[in-house]
């Protein structure tokens, strides 16, 4: 039998709610301020494409998953890809507890990890309980390796190199690439608000 495993559903409801309470006032501001003389239409633009954007979240969390047998685990992701691995795919289980925004608050992660001890699939305690890791760990006819006291992402890397994400390994590399990110898209932005006749 294939049990579905899903996130927290308040998740969601914050997402919602967060939502809500920021693009209400500032689009309601927005066209307080363009609708007389100014430019409301590009404003309408911009709220249907946040608000499609939007919907489309959600309906990508909602179906948000992973399943699991004895032999087989599959997780659908974010952005809708599934990913399925059997028996000969899966290597070792880690379950561990790691430091979340600084040296006192702990969450739990869970790797699954393929023969060589690369991640397979990953879930963190931000968005997934410890009682759909333990069904996991459970469910999976595969070794379990369970750390019994905190670490930190250093420790982590040192101990199982091939469990962490790039960025998380480089996060110096991972700050300059957002931060060049972040300063050409708003250079773009800037050169677009100007093209349509926005002064400064």
């Amino acid at each position: 039998m294939e049990n579905r495993l899903r996130p927290h559903p308040y998740l969601l409801r914050r997402g919602v709610g967060a939502a809500i309470a920021f693009f209400v006032p500032a689009f309601g501001v927005l066209y307080f301020l363009t609708i007389p003389d100014g430019p409301w239409a590009a404003v309408l633009v911009a709220q249907v494409i946040i608000v499609a954007g939007f919907a489309w979240a959600i309906i990508a969390y909602v179906r948000l998953g992973v399943w699991v047998t004895v032999d087989t685990i599959a997780e659908r992701g974010f952005f809708g890809i599934t990913r399925r691995y059997n028996a000969a795919q899966l290597g070792p289980i880690v379950l561990v507890s790691t430091y979340h925004g600084g040296w006192v608050e702990t969450v739990p992660q869970l790797f699954v990890c393929d023969p060589a001890g690369r991640q397979l699939i990953r879930l963190r305690g931000q968005f997934w309980s410890r009682e759909t890791m333990q069904t996991i760990t459970s469910t999976l006819d595969v070794p379990l390796t369970e750390i019994d006291h905190p670490v930190s992402t250093s420790e982590l890397h040192a101990m199982y190199p091939g469990l962490l994400y790039w960025f998380e390994r480089r996060p110096v590399v991972a700050a300059l690439i957002f931060t060049g990110v972040l300063v050409i898209g708003c250079a773009l932005i800037y050169r677009v608000l100007v093209a349509l006749g926005t002064t400064f």
